[in-house]
Parts: structure tokens; C-alpha cells; sequence
């Protein structure tokens, strides 16, 4: 259910904001959105055991092998479980926090910026839609990959950093039709002022990601550093 909603989002957003029926944003879009941070983080644990944990646990078990290695075999698969675990609830509570409180704050300010621009509309329907628009964090997958590949040599440094770049401004142009359709829809204003009024949360993004690939993007590159 939640990948055939996700689908519609992404392949059909006018058809899916023009069908949305409106009913109280703590429902199925909350849900939504849940689901979506939680899988996210299940990709980004994965990643962050693969890069961080299996080169250390590695160095551990190095030169056991036969019998010795099939005795402490099920201490390792309890200790990955257990790592793993960990990250996953771990960035799993971040990711809903950071999601949550950031669309339901972009429903916020879209629903008094089209207001301000001569749209009709309330406010649970303008959180509702923006809860729905969190289907693009999944498109935060990728980069997760191309942290993976870069560890371990399957792609260069300066190659990720562009890769991710990619991905975040493709992911905002996507994202800003996204929210100049769900404004256009429930606020029943023209075309260009539905854009007009997702332009304030676009350029904060945008800004966003200057300073990440300035500052940020530094730092963890060091940490995905190819293993030698």
C-alpha cells in the first residue's frame, strides 16, 4: 500500500493532489510519512554497518578459521543483529523527528503563503499534502549507496560528491513542482502564483545545500574514505 501510494506521488502528482481526499492529516499521511523515515533509516544502518562495522569486525576475526570460526559464528550474527538494531532505532528516531516536525512546518508556512496570495484553503489539507510530499526522502537511498561504493573502491571520491549533488538538486526541482501542485489543488490558485508560493521552502533548500556540500560534505567524505 504504502509503495502504490509512493508510486502515484511520484509518477502521477497531479492526478494524486487532484484525487487526495481530505481527512485529518494524523491519519494515513502521517502514516505515510512514518513508514517512509523508517525505511530510509533501515537503508541508511545498512550503510553505516557496512561501512563503519564490517571493516572493524573484520580485523577481529582475522586469521580464524574451520572450527574455531563456526564457534564464534553465532556471536557474530548476535552482535551484528545487535548493531545493527541499534543504528537502525537509532537513526530510525532522528529521521522521524527531523521529517516529521520539517513537512509539518513546511505545511505551515505554505498554507499562510498562499493566504497571502488570494488562495482559499485550510490548514490540515495544506499539512496533509505536505506530509505526502515526504515520498521524495527516498530518493535519500541513493546517495546512501554511493557511500557504500565509495568505500569500498567501486567509485571515486570526487564522483560521489557530484553523484550526491545530482541527486539533492534533481530531488528539489521534483519537490518544488511537488508543492506548487498540492498548492495549486487546495488553494485553487493560478499556476504561477502556486509557484510563486513554494518558492520561500525551495530557496531554503537550496541554501541548505550549498553550506552541506561546503561544510558537511568534507567531513563525510573523509568518513567514506576507500579502504586501502
Amino acid at each position: 500500500m504504502y509503495f502504490e501510494t509512493w508510486w502515484m506521488i511520484i509518477a502521477r502528482p497531479i492526478y494524486f493532489y487532484t484525487k487526495l481526499k481530505e481527512e485529518s492529516w494524523k491519519e494515513k499521511s502521517l502514516t505515510f510519512l512514518l513508514i517512509g523515515s523508517w525505511i530510509l533509516a533501515a537503508a541508511a544502518a545498512l550503510a553505516i554497518f557496512i561501512v563503519q562495522f564490517v571493516p572493524i569486525g573484520s580485523t577481529l576475526v582475522e586469521g580464524i578459521t574451520g572450527l574455531k570460526f563456526l564457534i564464534i559464528l553465532p556471536v557474530l550474527i548476535t552482535l551484528v543483529l545487535v548493531f545493527y538494531l541499534i543504528t537502525f532505532l537509532i537513526l530510525g528516531g532522528v529521521l522521524v523527528g527531523v521529517f516529521g516536525v520539517a513537512f509539518y512546518v513546511l505545511g505551515f508556512i505554505l498554507h499562510y503563503t498562499y493566504l497571502l496570495l488570494g488562495g482559499k484553503g485550510n490548514l490540515n489539507r495544506m499539512i496533509q499534502s505536505s506530509l505526502y510530499s515526504s515520498a521524495v526522502v527516498l530518493v535519500g537511498v541513493f546517495p546512501v549507496l554511493f557511500a557504500v561504493m565509495t568505500r569500498y573502491n567501486l567509485l571515486d571520491l570526487s564522483l560521489f560528491r557530484v553523484g550526491y549533488n545530482l541527486v539533492y538538486y534533481l530531488t528539489v526541482l521534483f519537490v518544488y513542482g511537488l508543492w506548487a501542485v498540492a498548492g495549486r489543488k487546495a488553494y485553487g490558485v493560478p499556476k504561477w502564483k502556486a509557484f510563486l508560493g513554494a518558492l520561500l521552502p525551495v530557496i531554503f533548500l537550496l541554501i541548505a545545500g550549498i553550506l552541506f556540500d561546503k561544510i558537511a560534505l568534507l567531513r563525510l567524505e573523509k568518513w567514506i574514505a576507500p579502504l586501502k
